[in-house]
Protein backbone atom coordinates (compact mmCIF):
# COMPACT_ATOMS: atom_id res chain seq x y z
CA UNK A 1 0.00 0.00 0.00
CA UNK A 2 1.11 3.49 -1.26
CA UNK A 3 0.27 6.63 0.36
CA UNK A 4 0.09 9.43 -2.34
CA UNK A 5 -0.62 13.30 -1.56
CA UNK A 6 -1.44 15.11 -4.58
CA UNK A 7 -0.56 18.97 -4.29
CA UNK A 8 -1.37 21.35 -6.55
CA UNK A 9 1.44 24.71 -6.86
CA UNK A 10 1.46 27.63 -4.97
CA UNK A 11 -0.13 30.80 -6.92
CA UNK A 12 2.10 31.69 -9.98
CA UNK A 13 2.23 34.56 -12.40
CA UNK A 14 -0.72 32.86 -14.41
CA UNK A 15 -3.05 32.69 -11.79
CA UNK A 16 -3.44 36.66 -11.27
CA UNK A 17 -1.99 38.12 -14.14
CA UNK A 18 -5.12 36.20 -15.88
CA UNK A 19 -3.07 34.02 -18.03
CA UNK A 20 -3.25 30.42 -19.58
CA UNK A 21 -0.41 28.88 -18.35
CA UNK A 22 0.23 25.16 -19.73
CA UNK A 23 3.85 24.45 -19.99
CA UNK A 24 4.55 28.23 -19.70
CA UNK A 25 7.24 28.39 -17.05
CA UNK A 26 6.17 31.14 -14.94
CA UNK A 27 6.68 31.94 -11.80
CA UNK A 28 5.56 31.84 -7.86
CA UNK A 29 3.75 34.90 -6.88
CA UNK A 30 4.91 36.98 -3.23
CA UNK A 31 1.28 35.74 -1.85
CA UNK A 32 2.07 32.08 -3.74
CA UNK A 33 5.34 32.01 -1.23
CA UNK A 34 3.11 32.51 1.56
CA UNK A 35 1.22 30.02 0.75
CA UNK A 36 4.20 27.79 0.42
CA UNK A 37 4.50 28.76 4.28
CA UNK A 38 1.28 28.01 5.12
CA UNK A 39 1.49 24.20 3.06
CA UNK A 40 5.23 23.70 5.31
CA UNK A 41 3.29 24.06 8.26
CA UNK A 42 0.68 21.58 7.25
CA UNK A 43 2.71 18.98 6.60
CA UNK A 44 5.46 19.89 9.46
CA UNK A 45 4.64 16.50 11.51
CA UNK A 46 3.62 14.06 8.67
CA UNK A 47 6.25 11.84 7.47
CA UNK A 48 6.98 11.77 3.99
CA UNK A 49 9.51 9.25 2.28
CA UNK A 50 9.85 11.06 -1.17
CA UNK A 51 8.77 13.88 -3.19
CA UNK A 52 8.24 14.07 -6.61
CA UNK A 53 7.03 17.44 -9.15
CA UNK A 54 6.98 18.18 -13.01
CA UNK A 55 9.38 19.99 -13.56
CA UNK A 56 8.33 23.75 -14.38
CA UNK A 57 9.34 26.37 -12.08
CA UNK A 58 6.08 26.98 -9.59
CA UNK A 59 5.86 23.25 -9.34
CA UNK A 60 9.11 22.45 -8.15
CA UNK A 61 8.97 25.79 -5.99
CA UNK A 62 6.29 24.69 -4.37
CA UNK A 63 7.63 21.59 -3.52
CA UNK A 64 10.10 22.98 -1.44
CA UNK A 65 7.43 23.31 1.64
CA UNK A 66 7.72 19.39 1.86
CA UNK A 67 11.05 17.97 0.70
CA UNK A 68 13.56 20.90 2.05
CA UNK A 69 12.57 20.66 5.86
CA UNK A 70 12.38 17.17 5.71
CA UNK A 71 16.13 17.07 3.78
CA UNK A 72 14.95 15.07 1.05
CA UNK A 73 15.83 14.75 -2.72
CA UNK A 74 13.58 16.30 -5.37
CA UNK A 75 12.48 13.84 -8.08
CA UNK A 76 11.39 15.91 -11.12
CA UNK A 77 9.53 14.00 -13.54
CA UNK A 78 8.28 16.56 -16.70
CA UNK A 79 4.98 13.63 -17.11
CA UNK A 80 3.55 15.61 -14.11
CA UNK A 81 3.39 18.99 -16.42
CA UNK A 82 0.45 20.42 -16.72
CA UNK A 83 -1.39 19.74 -20.30
CA UNK A 84 0.22 21.34 -23.00
CA UNK A 85 -1.74 24.36 -24.47
CA UNK A 86 -0.54 24.40 -27.23
CA UNK A 87 -1.10 27.97 -29.29
CA UNK A 88 -3.40 29.35 -26.63
CA UNK A 89 -0.04 29.34 -24.00
CA UNK A 90 0.33 32.43 -21.95
CA UNK A 91 -2.64 34.14 -24.08
CA UNK A 92 -4.60 36.76 -21.57
CA UNK A 93 -8.08 34.47 -20.40
CA UNK A 94 -9.89 38.05 -21.80
CA UNK A 95 -8.26 37.20 -25.50
CA UNK A 96 -9.70 33.76 -25.15
CA UNK A 97 -13.24 35.26 -23.86
CA UNK A 98 -13.29 37.83 -26.69
CA UNK A 99 -12.12 35.79 -29.85
CA UNK A 100 -12.83 31.98 -29.01
CA UNK A 101 -15.37 31.91 -26.81
CA UNK A 102 -17.24 28.75 -27.38
CA UNK A 103 -14.01 26.37 -26.97
CA UNK A 104 -12.77 28.64 -23.93
CA UNK A 105 -15.67 27.26 -21.79
CA UNK A 106 -14.80 24.44 -23.37
CA UNK A 107 -11.55 24.54 -21.85
CA UNK A 108 -13.17 24.39 -17.93
CA UNK A 109 -16.65 22.65 -18.79
CA UNK A 110 -16.08 19.81 -21.38
CA UNK A 111 -12.52 19.49 -21.57
CA UNK A 112 -12.64 16.14 -22.92
CA UNK A 113 -13.87 18.07 -25.85
CA UNK A 114 -11.29 20.90 -26.23
CA UNK A 115 -8.60 21.16 -28.37
CA UNK A 116 -6.07 23.63 -29.35
CA UNK A 117 -3.60 23.62 -32.13
CA UNK A 118 -0.61 22.60 -30.74
CA UNK A 119 -1.94 21.22 -27.39
CA UNK A 120 -2.40 17.78 -25.92
CA UNK A 121 -5.88 16.10 -25.66
CA UNK A 122 -7.69 14.98 -22.38
CA UNK A 123 -6.33 11.42 -23.08
CA UNK A 124 -3.11 11.83 -23.89
CA UNK A 125 -2.06 14.18 -20.85
CA UNK A 126 -4.14 12.09 -18.16
CA UNK A 127 -2.63 8.86 -19.55
CA UNK A 128 1.16 10.33 -19.11
CA UNK A 129 0.41 11.68 -15.39
CA UNK A 130 -1.29 7.93 -14.73
CA UNK A 131 1.35 6.41 -16.09
CA UNK A 132 4.15 8.25 -13.81
CA UNK A 133 2.42 7.95 -10.50
CA UNK A 134 1.41 4.28 -11.36
CA UNK A 135 5.39 3.78 -11.34
CA UNK A 136 5.94 6.03 -8.28
CA UNK A 137 3.70 3.80 -6.39
CA UNK A 138 5.02 0.97 -7.00
CA UNK A 139 7.86 2.05 -6.50
CA UNK A 140 7.54 3.41 -3.37
CA UNK A 141 5.41 0.20 -2.00
CA UNK A 142 4.38 0.83 1.80
CA UNK A 143 5.97 4.77 1.99
CA UNK A 144 4.19 7.95 1.96
CA UNK A 145 4.74 10.13 -1.20
CA UNK A 146 3.81 13.90 -2.07
CA UNK A 147 3.20 14.84 -6.42
CA UNK A 148 3.27 18.59 -7.08
CA UNK A 149 1.48 19.08 -9.99
CA UNK A 150 -1.09 21.32 -11.93
CA UNK A 151 -4.74 22.42 -11.61
CA UNK A 152 -6.17 20.76 -14.49
CA UNK A 153 -4.46 18.03 -15.14
CA UNK A 154 -4.93 16.79 -11.79
CA UNK A 155 -8.45 17.52 -12.35
CA UNK A 156 -8.89 15.35 -15.75
CA UNK A 157 -6.73 12.76 -13.18
CA UNK A 158 -9.58 12.54 -10.78
CA UNK A 159 -12.50 12.44 -13.10
CA UNK A 160 -10.79 9.37 -14.73
CA UNK A 161 -10.32 7.64 -11.47
CA UNK A 162 -13.10 8.45 -9.60
CA UNK A 163 -15.62 10.97 -11.77
CA UNK A 164 -16.02 9.57 -14.97
CA UNK A 165 -19.30 10.78 -15.90
CA UNK A 166 -18.55 14.15 -14.14
CA UNK A 167 -17.08 16.78 -16.65
CA UNK A 168 -17.18 20.28 -14.77
CA UNK A 169 -15.53 18.68 -11.63
CA UNK A 170 -14.75 22.22 -10.27
CA UNK A 171 -11.48 23.90 -9.75
CA UNK A 172 -8.86 23.73 -6.72
CA UNK A 173 -7.03 26.09 -4.49
CA UNK A 174 -3.09 26.95 -4.85
CA UNK A 175 -1.54 24.29 -3.03
CA UNK A 176 -5.09 22.10 -2.60
CA UNK A 177 -4.08 18.96 -1.17
CA UNK A 178 -5.48 15.53 -2.66
CA UNK A 179 -4.79 12.09 -0.44
CA UNK A 180 -4.85 8.95 -2.63
CA UNK A 181 -4.25 5.20 -1.39
CA UNK A 182 -2.78 2.63 -3.68
CA UNK A 183 -3.01 -1.07 -3.08
CA UNK A 184 -3.39 -3.88 -5.08
CA UNK A 185 -3.69 -1.92 -8.79
CA UNK A 186 -6.38 -0.10 -7.73
CA UNK A 187 -6.65 3.87 -6.14
CA UNK A 188 -8.85 4.81 -3.21
CA UNK A 189 -9.80 8.76 -2.94
CA UNK A 190 -9.01 9.52 0.80
CA UNK A 191 -10.35 13.34 0.03
CA UNK A 192 -10.20 15.97 -3.05
CA UNK A 193 -8.21 19.13 -2.92
CA UNK A 194 -8.18 20.24 0.97
CA UNK A 195 -7.62 23.86 1.37
CA UNK A 196 -8.16 23.85 5.03
CA UNK A 197 -4.22 25.22 6.02
CA UNK A 198 -4.43 28.29 3.48
CA UNK A 199 -6.79 31.31 5.37
CA UNK A 200 -9.07 33.48 3.17
CA UNK A 201 -6.31 36.43 3.62
CA UNK A 202 -3.73 34.22 1.16
CA UNK A 203 -6.33 32.34 -0.74
CA UNK A 204 -6.40 32.79 -4.49
CA UNK A 205 -9.48 31.81 -4.83
CA UNK A 206 -10.70 34.14 -2.54
CA UNK A 207 -9.80 36.74 -4.55
CA UNK A 208 -11.81 35.62 -7.35
CA UNK A 209 -15.30 35.17 -8.87
CA UNK A 210 -15.16 32.93 -11.45
CA UNK A 211 -15.18 29.77 -9.11
CA UNK A 212 -18.64 30.41 -8.27
CA UNK A 213 -19.91 29.34 -11.01
CA UNK A 214 -23.48 31.01 -12.25
CA UNK A 215 -23.48 34.69 -13.54
CA UNK A 216 -20.12 35.32 -11.15
CA UNK A 217 -17.21 36.45 -13.42
CA UNK A 218 -13.70 37.98 -13.28
CA UNK A 219 -12.60 41.41 -14.76
CA UNK A 220 -10.54 39.71 -17.73
CA UNK A 221 -8.62 41.76 -19.99
CA UNK A 222 -6.77 41.63 -23.67
CA UNK A 223 -4.44 43.66 -25.04
CA UNK A 224 -4.13 45.52 -28.47
CA UNK A 225 -1.44 47.41 -30.35
CA UNK A 226 -2.54 51.57 -29.68
CA UNK A 227 -4.51 53.20 -32.40
CA UNK A 228 -4.06 57.11 -33.41
CA UNK A 229 -7.56 57.29 -32.24
CA UNK A 230 -6.20 56.28 -28.44
CA UNK A 231 -4.06 59.82 -28.03
CA UNK A 232 -6.35 61.30 -25.61
CA UNK A 233 -6.90 57.77 -23.53
CA UNK A 234 -3.07 57.52 -23.14
CA UNK A 235 -2.80 61.24 -22.43
CA UNK A 236 -5.28 61.12 -19.48
CA UNK A 237 -3.56 57.57 -18.16
CA UNK A 238 -0.35 59.71 -18.51
CA UNK A 239 1.08 56.94 -20.43
CA UNK A 240 3.95 56.99 -23.35
CA UNK A 241 6.75 55.44 -24.06
CA UNK A 242 7.57 52.52 -26.63
CA UNK A 243 5.93 49.07 -26.85
CA UNK A 244 2.73 50.24 -25.72
CA UNK A 245 -0.24 47.80 -25.07
CA UNK A 246 -4.06 49.03 -25.05
CA UNK A 247 -6.00 46.71 -21.94
CA UNK A 248 -9.65 45.82 -22.82
CA UNK A 249 -12.70 44.62 -21.26
CA UNK A 250 -14.85 43.22 -24.09
CA UNK A 251 -14.48 45.92 -26.95
CA UNK A 252 -13.83 48.62 -24.00
CA UNK A 253 -10.42 50.27 -23.12
CA UNK A 254 -9.71 50.07 -19.72
CA UNK A 255 -6.17 51.38 -18.97
CA UNK A 256 -2.32 50.82 -20.58
CA UNK A 257 0.97 49.74 -19.89
CA UNK A 258 4.41 50.69 -21.91
CA UNK A 259 8.03 49.45 -21.55
CA UNK A 260 11.25 49.95 -22.73
CA UNK A 261 13.41 47.14 -24.06
CA UNK A 262 17.25 48.10 -22.52
CA UNK A 263 20.53 47.26 -24.47
CA UNK A 264 21.06 44.83 -21.51
CA UNK A 265 19.38 42.58 -19.90
CA UNK A 266 16.79 44.59 -18.49
CA UNK A 267 13.16 46.18 -19.14
CA UNK A 268 12.07 49.17 -18.28
CA UNK A 269 8.72 49.69 -17.39
CA UNK A 270 7.52 53.41 -18.63
CA UNK A 271 4.04 53.52 -17.72
CA UNK A 272 1.20 51.47 -16.44
CA UNK A 273 -2.29 52.47 -15.63
CA UNK A 274 -6.05 51.91 -15.36
CA UNK A 275 -9.55 54.13 -15.97
CA UNK A 276 -10.54 55.55 -12.48
CA UNK A 277 -13.42 53.32 -13.00
CA UNK A 278 -11.71 50.23 -13.54
CA UNK A 279 -9.77 50.44 -10.88
CA UNK A 280 -9.48 48.20 -7.63
CA UNK A 281 -10.74 45.21 -9.47
CA UNK A 282 -7.37 43.72 -9.26
CA UNK A 283 -6.54 44.76 -13.11
CA UNK A 284 -3.05 46.81 -12.45
CA UNK A 285 -1.63 42.91 -12.01
CA UNK A 286 -3.23 41.81 -15.18
CA UNK A 287 -1.39 45.16 -17.09
CA UNK A 288 1.90 44.14 -15.18
CA UNK A 289 1.53 40.57 -16.35
CA UNK A 290 0.97 41.65 -20.13
CA UNK A 291 4.75 43.98 -19.11
CA UNK A 292 6.40 40.63 -18.03
CA UNK A 293 5.08 38.40 -20.79
CA UNK A 294 6.78 41.50 -23.34
CA UNK A 295 10.27 41.06 -21.35
CA UNK A 296 10.04 37.63 -20.96
CA UNK A 297 9.67 36.79 -24.86
CA UNK A 298 12.48 39.54 -25.88
CA UNK A 299 15.10 37.61 -23.95
CA UNK A 300 15.20 40.45 -20.82
CA UNK A 301 15.86 38.96 -17.69
CA UNK A 302 14.96 41.99 -15.37
CA UNK A 303 11.68 44.45 -15.09
CA UNK A 304 12.91 47.41 -13.40
CA UNK A 305 10.87 50.91 -12.92
CA UNK A 306 11.73 54.59 -12.19
CA UNK A 307 9.52 57.26 -10.81
CA UNK A 308 5.45 56.32 -12.46
CA UNK A 309 3.13 58.52 -11.82
CA UNK A 310 -0.39 57.56 -12.05
CA UNK A 311 0.46 53.87 -11.68
CA UNK A 312 -0.06 51.76 -8.84
CA UNK A 313 2.86 51.51 -6.49
CA UNK A 314 2.20 48.97 -4.02
CA UNK A 315 1.43 46.25 -6.86
CA UNK A 316 5.17 47.44 -8.10
CA UNK A 317 6.45 46.65 -4.84
CA UNK A 318 4.89 43.95 -4.15
CA UNK A 319 6.05 42.69 -7.57
CA UNK A 320 9.59 43.93 -6.75
CA UNK A 321 9.39 45.64 -9.95
CA UNK A 322 11.40 48.90 -8.12
CA UNK A 323 14.50 48.83 -6.21
CA UNK A 324 16.81 46.02 -7.87
CA UNK A 325 13.71 44.82 -10.55
CA UNK A 326 11.24 41.60 -10.85
CA UNK A 327 13.54 38.69 -11.59
CA UNK A 328 12.11 36.89 -15.09
CA UNK A 329 14.17 34.17 -15.10
CA UNK A 330 11.84 31.74 -12.94
CA UNK A 331 13.27 29.81 -10.48
CA UNK A 332 14.49 26.01 -10.61
CA UNK A 333 14.22 25.68 -6.53
CA UNK A 334 13.15 27.49 -3.59
CA UNK A 335 16.49 28.02 -2.34
CA UNK A 336 15.95 30.22 0.27
CA UNK A 337 13.82 28.60 2.56
CA UNK A 338 13.73 30.86 5.66
CA UNK A 339 13.04 34.13 3.95
CA UNK A 340 9.75 32.35 2.20
CA UNK A 341 8.48 31.18 5.50
CA UNK A 342 8.72 34.84 7.76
Amino acid sequence: MTTLYLIRHAEAEGNVFRRLQGHYNATITPNGRKQIAALARRFADVKIDAVYASDLSRTCVTAGAIYLPKNLPLNRDRRFRELNCGCWENLPFGWLDHSDPERNRAFTRRPREWYAEGSERFADYTARFLEAMGEVARRHDGQTVAIFSHGMVMRGVMQCLFFPEKDNLGHSENTAVTKLIYADGKYTLEYLNDDSHIPYEISTLGRQRWWRGGNHRDFNMWYRDPEPKDADLLRELNVTGDNVRISMIVDRPTGAVSLKLLPDDRALLCGLAVLPEYRDRGLSEQLLGEAVSIARAAGKRLLTADDLPDSPEHILEIYGVTGRGMPLVPAADLTDYDQWTE
